[in-house]
């Protein structure tokens, strides 16, 4: 900074200026839950920020009465559900103000929305049997999706929650019978969309029609999420309320199948609502009991056990749970005479709040300004490269390494979650390591052109990267 003028009152008074502008908060340098609020009737939202006193501003957007948040590229998009029906943007950067509103369609009860880029995502939506692919910026239709076949007796599949994974769309179809107390019909399943070519993908061509993957228990109910590992897909299947015939489901992306229970629903005491996967041997859980109140349970994903409650207030009012970027878990609790949001330290699951965060409104929903603390985001003890050349024909190289000797299975499958051949099973001494896949299969035959997966496992962990082979 050069200070052209000898008026030493004006140089005084710009130091000032500038120390006050270093010493202020600035509007989005730290990160925030965003928390969508609600007594039903109104709807609002408050954020917290994660400073050390966890300040919190009230009412900082008007929202619909029945709404969730999802952040994504520095925006806030609010998703304005039954009968609002449409995807509201606001900016943090200008105290949250609304920067744009764009319907998805009359009636059709939009339910989450996943983003491929700033300018393309996908829109589920809970009336419809169309998938909506959107321009989230412009507020575009870009085209739809035919879900219709999974549709139940009510003529609607009931997508829901959704989650991207490298090039693909992962779809909640729960199949609830709307003219029957939203009651389960058959099977539910996770539908697997190309989210680059915006085609439904069958994972199991052998069938005929476009199969979806079947869930071990029906009506998917929480967000999808990925477990520690960053590479399994995690819902909790509620079933019937109030009956033990769910559990927390784990999915496979690239089997394409669920490998079943994480823990089940007898496990847990009650309804798994909503959850939170900390580390591998650490959970978190909001369980509905059969007397219908809820309680916040920690849990043991690697041997599906529970622990004793830590939090069980009266009645039916715990509405969601999220891990900060920092690692505490914020509880959303719409308790009547004191609603609001607790903080809890998670390495010894005690409360960092004497009293829950007053959100005005009950909170309903938690979102983050960045993606939440995982282990998996730790310097793993295996690591694998990009394939070269990639595109190749007929031959490419799968560079990898490992912190430590062990075990080593590389496993290449296609699109559709077939297996196609096993690169590499044995023992690897640790460093830097390179297989070559010669483009077959485990027969021997050439493999068609198209997209590819090898899968990488060692010592409980996994990495997955995707191969072009062009003939």
């Amino acid at each position: 900074m050069m200070i052209r003028h000898a008026d030493t009152t004006a140089f005084a008074a710009a130091l000032v200026m500038i120390a006050l502008i270093a010493a202020a908060p600035a509007a989005v340098a730290a990160d925030y839950a965003f928390i969508t609020t609600t007594d039903y009737s109104t709807g609002s939202s408050s954020v917290i920020w994660l400073d050390p006193g966890y300040t919190t501003d009230i009412g900082v957007a008007p929202v619909h009465s029945d709404a969730v948040a999802r952040w994504y590229d520095g925006l806030v998009y609010v998703i304005n559900r039954a009968g609002a029906d449409n995807i509201q943007i606001l900016d943090p950067e200008n105290n949250f103000s609304t920067l744009s509103q764009h319907s998805t369609g009359n009636g059709t009860n939009p339910k989450d929305i996943a983003f491929v880029s700033p300018s393309k995502a996908f829109v589920s939506r809970y009336n419809s049997n169309d998938l909506l692919i959107m321009n989230p910026a412009t507020g575009a239709y870009l085209g739809t999706i035919d879900l219709s076949q999974f549709a139940d007796g009510d003529g609607l599949c009931e997508m829901d929650h959704m989650l991207i994974k490298d090039d693909l769309l992962f779809v909640a179809i729960q199949r609830l019978d709307g003219d029957n107390y939203w009651m389960p019909v058959g099977d539910s399943y996770i539908a697997v969309v190309d989210a680059a070519a915006d085609t439904l993908i069958d994972v199991d061509p052998g069938t005929p029609g476009k199969q979806a993957i079947p869930l071990t228990a029906p009506n998917p109910f929480t967000d999808l999420k990925f477990d520690h590992d960053g590479y399994t897909i995690l819902v909790s299947c509620v079933g019937l309320w109030g009956v033990a015939d769910g559990g927390i489901e784990m999915i496979d992306p690239v089997s394409m199948s669920s490998q079943g229970f994480m823990i089940t629903e007898s496990a847990a005491g009650g309804d798994i609502n909503e959850f939170e996967i900390l580390s591998a041997t650490k959970g978190y859980m909001i369980i509905a009991t059969p007397s219908f109140t809820t309680a916040l349970v920690p849990f043991d994903p690697s041997t599906g056990t529970a622990g004793a409650p830590l939090h069980s207030p009266p009645g039916w009012v715990l509405n969601d749970i999220e891990i900060s970027p920092e690692g505490e878990l914020f509880v959303a609790d719409q308790t009547g005479t004191a609603p609001g949001i607790w903080i809890w330290d998670t390495s010894s699951d005690t409360l960092l709040t004497s009293s829950p965060k007053s959100t005005g409104l009950p909170p309903f929903q938690i979102c983050f300004s960045s993606p939440a603390f995982s282990p998996a985001e730790l310097p793993p003890a295996l690591s694998l490269g990009a394939n070269y050349p990639n595109p190749f024909n007929p031959v490419t190289t799968i560079p990898f390494s490992l912190e430590k000797s062990g075990h080593v299975e590389l496993t290449v499958y296609d699109a559709a979650g077939r297996k196609i051949c096993t690169v590499a099973k044995c023992r690897f001494t640790a460093g830097a390591h390179e297989v070559i896949w010669n483009g077959t299969g485990s027969d021997g035959r050439a493999s068609a052109s198209g997209v590819y997966f090898i899968r990488m496992r060692s010592a409980g962990e996994i990495a997955v990267r995707k191969l072009v082979l062009m003939r």
